[in-house]
C-alpha cells in the first residue's frame, strides 16, 4: 500500500503551483502598468523587494489554509498526482512570462 503524502506537502505543493501562476501574473501587471510598479516601489524601496514580499506570503499564506481544509486534514490528493500539478504551475508561470515578453515587448 502506497503511504499518502502529509496535508502539508499536498498543500504547500498546491500552494507552490498556485503562487507560480500569480508570480506571472505579477510580472506581466508590473510591465503593463507603471502604477502597480511605481506603487510596488514605493511600499518597500524597489518593486522586486516588493513582489518577492508579496510571493513569499501568499506561498506561505494560502499553503497553511489549505492544510485546515477538509476538517483540518487538508487536500486529499495521490502522491502520484502531485508532481503533476506543481510542474503545471510552474510550467504556466514560465509560459505566461516568456509569452508577454515574446509577444508583448
Amino acid at each position: 500500500m502506497e503511504n499518502a503524502p502529509s496535508k502539508y506537502t499536498v498543500s504547500f505543493g498546491l500552494s507552490f503551483a498556485l503562487t507560480s501562476v500569480v508570480n506571472a501574473l505579477l510580472v506581466v501587471a508590473k510591465e503593463k502598468s507603471h502604477a502597480v510598479q511605481n506603487w510596488m516601489q514605493h511600499l518597500t524601496g524597489h518593486h522586486w523587494i516588493t513582489h518577492a514580499g508579496i510571493i513569499i506570503v501568499l506561498f506561505f499564506a494560502l499553503g497553511w489554509l489549505l492544510a485546515q481544509i477538509n476538517g483540518g486534514q487538508g487536500p486529499k490528493m495521490a502522491a502520484k498526482r502531485l508532481p503533476g500539478v506543481i510542474l503545471a504551475g510552474a510550467a504556466a508561470g514560465y509560459l505566461i512570462i516568456t509569452g508577454f515578453y515574446l509577444i508583448a515587448d
